[in-house]
């Protein structure tokens, strides 16, 4: 059974609302994201300053305090530092005007960006067992502090434009469909009693066919002349263009409306051919011409038009052929409308949409790289200041790890922006899956690789890219099992489908994280520890490559089920 239609007048007034409330969410969410990013970005300046502080009190003495200028060397780029007592006042210090706090408690903290202290935070850590004398450092977090007080007014402002814009377009809803209710009515009133139920527009087209075919009865010298009555008693109904061709495609009316709408002025006079009359506008005269000549045409359809005053528009047309008693071609009517404002709604949308993942990804990558420079930073400070100690080889070992992980976060990015195009040839999805089994970033947690009953399992696909897809799921797999406590074994399958092929790995981990269950193939959504979030993105956007699917699903009796499903062609 096929549905039953709201009616024009119901969607719009459900749908316009809907969309704009939609709009106001997107707007609040990337607002609230950005907050959420500016406080995380303050926590970790207190963890820093906090940090910096141990750092200092690790190195100074109680009974020896360093001067201005030493403790300045001990605590490089900090806006400023100090050994103050349990009240806060300063024993030594490297700037005079240092405002003055006690230390927020008995271990280790850190305050700042609040009223007494705006424009920057200041990390305590105690001098020494036994002692109540306490190192202070203070680094300067003026731009975040601006970016915060920025942040306020821009919410206030976002909130009071969508308010208005709502306020506005709820106005005008009645006063737009006034005219279409008007038409409605009339048609109804003409149509008689039970005829106007069912879909609006299409009740519209017929009256509109009913009414010619009642005149094509008539004598064919005055048929023209009636349909222009008809076309005057309508088209002030109408907020949008009204055209009507005959069979061979001369314009017998067209409203006000159209004629502004297509620069028309003045209107082409009843007779002229439609490859005259639309002369400037090449587009649509093309569209309908083949219409014409058809006999038929989609029912809606887009094209660019010129306005009188040069302006480029997208108009949205619907064409009908208007048929006799006979089935014979009576003519077309055409609606058309502006759809210039509502293209450009929807692209202003889609960019506030690109530009907020656009953030997120850049976020990510901003908290990968500060968090890795952070750490070489440490230990390349802890080298310069004990070169002849024997930790020095252990600190070089960290420092490659961590461009080790610096070096592996950017290849999966520039491989998840730039996968390349797909080379196909025949691939052993059998063969891939072992090759893939003994990597040995797997080490302590053992594959099982089960393969088709009925033989090895070939498809065209790019090998390399494939096996991307199966390691980065294996890695994902074996981590899961680790963080468990168990070392497998892992299931990897492949099978024959109606679709195609079907590529499975499961585990017995904690399974899917709830709180980024639905954003797992964004990029840098991760729910593992450590980890960067790039290696389903990638995986999803090669499988996608291949013109297949992937699917993340909680596995019964506990752990996760990941399953590719590719074409074989």
């Amino acid at each position: 059974m096929k549905p039953r239609r709201l009616g024009l007048r119901r969607e719009v007034l459900i749908l316009l609302p809907m969309a704009l409330l939609v709009l106001v969410v997107l707007s609040l969410f990337t607002l609230f994201s950005f907050r959420g990013a500016l406080d995380q970005l303050a926590t970790d300046r207190r963890e820093e300053a906090v940090r910096l502080a141990r750092l200092v009190a690790a190195q100074v003495g109680v009974r020896n305090l360093p001067d201005g200028p030493r403790l300045r060397q001990l605590a490089p780029g900090a806006q400023s530092g100090a050994i103050v007592d349990a009240s806060g006042v300063p024993l030594t210090q490297t700037r005079d005007d240092l405002r003055l706090f006690p230390p927020p408690g008995a271990t280790p903290g850190a305050i700042g960006l609040e009223d007494d202290l705006p424009d920057a935070v200041a990390g305590f850590a105690p001098l020494g067992q036994g002692t109540d004398l306490w190192v202070r450092i203070d680094l300067d977090a003026d731009l975040l502090a601006r970016q915060r007080r920025a942040l306020s007014i821009l919410t206030l402002a976002v909130l009071g434009i969508e308010g208005a814009v709502l306020v506005l377009v709820l106005a005008f809803l009645g006063h737009l469909m006034a005219p279409y209710e008007a038409l409605l009515d009339r048609a109804r009133a003409v149509a008689g009693e039970g005829h106007g139920e069912g879909d609006e527009m299409h009740f519209l087209v017929r009256t509109f066919e009913e009414a010619l075919r009642a005149l094509a009865g008539r004598d064919p010298h005055g048929v023209e002349d009636d349909i222009a009555a008809l076309e005057r008693t309508l088209a002030p109904s109408l907020q949008s263009g009204l055209l009507l061709l005959d069979r061979e495609g001369a314009v017998l009316a067209l409203n006000a409306v159209g004629a502004g709408l297509l620069g028309l002025d003045p209107p082409p006079a009843a007779g002229t051919h439609l490859a005259q009359a639309l002369a400037g506008q090449p587009e649509l005269c093309e569209l309908l011409a083949g219409a014409v000549a058809a006999g038929s045409a989609p029912s809606r359809a887009e094209c660019g038009v010129r306005s009188g005053t040069g302006d480029a528009l997208t108009v949205g047309l619907t064409v009908h052929p208007l048929r006799r008693a006979d089935g014979g071609i009576r003519g077309f009517l055409i609606l058309f409308a502006d759809l210039t404002a509502a293209r450009r709604a929807a692209e202003d949308s889609r960019l506030a949409e690109s530009l907020s993942r656009l953030g997120e990804m850049a976020g990510g990558i901003a908290h990968e790289l500060r968090n890795s420079l952070a750490t070489l930073s440490g230990y390349l400070t802890l080298i310069e200041r004990r070169p002849d100690e024997e930790s020095v080889a252990d600190y070089l070992a960290e420092i490659r790890h961590e461009a080790d992980h610096l070096q592996r976060v950017l290849e999966d990015f520039l491989s998840f922006a730039r996968p390349g195009s797909v080379r196909r040839a025949d691939v052993v999805l059998d063969r891939l899956l072992h090759r893939a089994a003994a990597d040995p970033s797997l080490a302590g947690v053992a594959v099982e690789v089960l393969g088709d009953p009925d033989g090895e399992v070939h498809m065209a696909g790019d090998p390399q890219l494939l096996e991307r897809v199966v390691r980065n799921l294996l890695l994902n797999a074996a981590e899961a099992e680790r963080e468990a406590g168990r070392s497998g074994p892992v299931r990897a399958s492949v099978a024959r489908c109606d679709d195609g092929v079907i590529l499975a790995i499961e585990d017995r981990g904690a399974g899917l994280p709830s709180g980024i269950r639905e954003r797992l193939f964004h990029p840098f959504a991760t729910g593992r520890r450590g980890g960067v979030g790039l290696g389903l993105a990638l995986a999803h956007r090669i499988v996608v490559l291949h013109g297949g699917r992937i699917r993340l699903d909680d596995r019964p009796g506990g752990g996760t089920r990941a399953e590719v499903v590719l074409p074989r062609a």
